[in-house]
C-alpha cells in the first residue's frame, strides 16, 4: 500500500499536473490560422448599392432597432470618416459622433460590425476576420465618394480600425479607448472557459440601461476572438505610419490605458495622445455616456483639421 502511495505521489501525480498545465498553456496561447488581407476591390460598385448591401445584411441578422443599423451621410467636403463601434455594442454607440462630424461637413459612415446589434448568440459563430470583412461596405462607400478616409474606432473598433489602416488606403486614424489591454484579470482565461460556458452576464456597467443597443451578456467565444484580435493587432498592426490620435480616459474601468500608451510609444507616424483626467469619464467616449463627450468631439475635429487634410 505504501509503495502505491509513493508511486502516485512521485510519478503519476506530477505527470498529471504537467499534462494539465501543458493543455492549459496550449489553449491560452492558441492562435487562429487565418490572416487579414486587403479588401476585395469594390471601387466599381455604386455607393447606393454598397449601402443597400450593408443594410440588407443587417436585416438578415434580425436587427430590429433603427439605431442599430449602419448609415451613410454625405458631407459637403471630400473627406470621409468611417466610424466603428466596440464589442457587444452597435452603431448607436457612434451615432452622436457621426452626426457631429457630418454637421461639420464630413461624410460619415456609421458601420455595424457583423454579429452586433441583434442577438449575442451570433458572436458564438463569427471570427474576428468576419468582423473585419464586414466593414468593407462602409470603407468602399467612402472610398468611392471621397478623396480621403479617416477611420475612428471605439474600444474593439479601434483594433479593427488599425487593421483596416494597415491593409487598405487610409489617411488618418483615431482610436478611442482602444482595447489593446483588458483590465479584467480573468480575460486571458476565456480560451479555456469557452469549453464550459457559452456566455457570461455583464456586471453593472455604464450600458446597463441600454439593452436595446448593447448586449446584456458577453459571448465567451466572442471574447476569445477579441483576444485573438488583440494579439493579431499587436503582431501585425504596428508598421502603419499615418497620422494617429489616441484618446483615453485615465479612469477607464474596462480597458487599461497603459495598453494605449504602449502602442503610442512604438508608433512611428505623426501622433498625439489625449488623456481625459475626469473620474466621471469611464470607457465609452463616443456618446452621451461620456459626460465630457463635447471635449472628445471637439478634440477630434481639431485634430482632423490640423493634421490630416485640407478641404
Amino acid at each position: 500500500m505504501g509503495n502505491k502511495k509513493v508511486i502516485l505521489k512521485w510519478f503519476v501525480l506530477p505527470w498529471f499536473v504537467f499534462l494539465l498545465a501543458a493543455i492549459l498553456v496550449f489553449l491560452m496561447s492558441r492562435k487562429p490560422n487565418y490572416k487579414l488581407t486587403r479588401y476585395p476591390d469594390l471601387s466599381n460598385v455604386p455607393v447606393d448599392e454598397l449601402v443597400l448591401l450593408d443594410y440588407k445584411r443587417s436585416v438578415s441578422e434580425g436587427v430590429k432597432v433603427s439605431e442599430n443599423y449602419p448609415f451613410y451621410k454625405k458631407g459637403v467636403n471630400r473627406i470621409g470618416v468611417l466610424l466603428i463601434h466596440g464589442f457587444t455594442a452597435s452603431p448607436y454607440e457612434m451615432r452622436e459622433l457621426a452626426n457631429f462630424l457630418n454637421s461639420k461637413g464630413y461624410s460619415v459612415y456609421n458601420s455595424r460590425i457583423v454579429g452586433h446589434g441583434s442577438k449575442s448568440e451570433y458572436l458564438d459563430k463569427l471570427s474576428f476576420k468576419d468582423w473585419y470583412d464586414s466593414l468593407k461596405y462602409g470603407y468602399f462607400t467612402l472610398k468611392n465618394s471621397c478623396d480621403k478616409i479617416i477611420v475612428i474606432g471605439q474600444s474593439m473598433g479601434g483594433l479593427l480600425a488599425v487593421n483596416i489602416s494597415k491593409y487598405n488606403k487610409v489617411d488618418g486614424l483615431v482610436l478611442l479607448a482602444p482595447s489593446f489591454k483588458i483590465l479584467d484579470k480573468r480575460f486571458p482565461f476565456v480560451s479555456i472557459v469557452q469549453y464550459f460556458i457559452d456566455s457570461v452576464d455583464k456586471e453593472y456597467s455604464e450600458t446597463s440601461k441600454l439593452n436595446d443597443y448593447y448586449y446584456d451578456k458577453r459571448s465567451v467565444k466572442g471574447m476569445v476572438n477579441l483576444k485573438y484580435l488583440m494579439g493579431y493587432t499587436w503582431s501585425n498592426g504596428i508598421d502603419i505610419k499615418i497620422p494617429l490620435l489616441i484618446i483615453h480616459s485615465k479612469y477607464d474601468d474596462v480597458v487599461d490605458i497603459n495598453g494605449s500608451k504602449s502602442f503610442f510609444e512604438i508608433y512611428e507616424g505623426k501622433k498625439e495622445f489625449f488623456v481625459i483626467e475626469d473620474e466621471k469619464v469611464k470607457h465609452i467616449l463616443s456618446s452621451s455616456l461620456n459626460p465630457r463627450k463635447d471635449v472628445v468631439f471637439e478634440k477630434i475635429l481639431e485634430w482632423l483639421e490640423a493634421y490630416n487634410v485640407k478641404k
